[in-house]
């Protein structure tokens, strides 16, 4: 099995786990996405990145093959659970809605994406999409858009009730899909959403952003069953 061990070091190589996972995370994942693809518009389901062979040499798992709740459950009774796979599944990335119509706007959409594109080094970058509102995002998600979690950062004073009967209208087509909302002491003192999950970002506060990113890995990194139980 090409499989890697237990890695202290994959938290800050890869602090998302996009594309790898360990035997329980896999496990989770296949039962999660089970019930979720019974009320979402877009399935969900997770395919080896690698060719997954027992003592012996014998092939169990090919390259590109779907895995199941009955593979990830063979896989952990014969290694241990902390091994990690390379696995795809099609709900990875962030998708940065702030407006950057307006010098504000821009002003506090840039540091959104700076912050998020030097996560692990700039690793990501091609997992990292921004839109102007959610009429954008409902188009994209309308076709191959698939995140797995939103940024709110600053939306439109003029169109803000659009926007946000488009947010309602986007969480209908996956009520899966995180979001975060992220203020600002200067330039968005007040949330859009209160009842999302804040972050606030303050200027004064050289750590503010740090806290940001924590929370955005916490958010990106926890099981789907406490999306599926919520």
């Amino acid at each position: 099995m090409n499989t890697s061990p237990s890695d202290p070091d994959q938290n800050v190589k890869n602090p998302l786990r996009i594309g790898i996972c360990n035997l329980n995370e896999l496990e989770e994942r296949s039962k999660a996405f089970r019930i979720m693809n019974q009320t979402s518009n877009k399935k969900r389901y997770l395919l080896s990145r690698e060719e997954i062979k027992f003592a012996g040499q014998q092939t169990i798992l090919k390259k590109s093959s779907e895995i199941d709740i009955s593979i990830a459950k063979l896989l952990r009774r014969h290694y241990p659970s902390n091994h990690f796979i390379k696995m795809f599944q099609p709900d990875e990335g962030i998708v940065i809605v702030s407006d950057m119509k307006t010098p504000q706007g821009i002003s506090f959409s840039m540091d959104i994406v700076t912050q998020i594109l030097n996560i692990a080094g700039g690793a990501y970058e091609g997992f990292v999409d921004r839109v102007d509102s959610f009429a954008d995002f409902i188009h994209l998600l309308n076709n191959a858009l698939f995140p797995k979690l939103v940024l709110i950062g600053h939306l439109s004073p003029e169109n803000l009730e659009l926007e946000k009967a488009n947010f309602i209208r986007g969480r209908r087509m996956d009520h899966f899909i995180r979001f975060l909302e992220i203020t600002h002491r200067n330039h968005k003192p007040e949330s859009y959403f209160p009842k999302l999950k804040q972050v606030d970002i303050n200027s004064n506060d050289s750590k503010s952003w740090g806290r940001l990113i924590l929370e955005i890995i916490r958010e990106y990194t926890k099981p789907y069953f406490l999306e599926e139980l919520r």
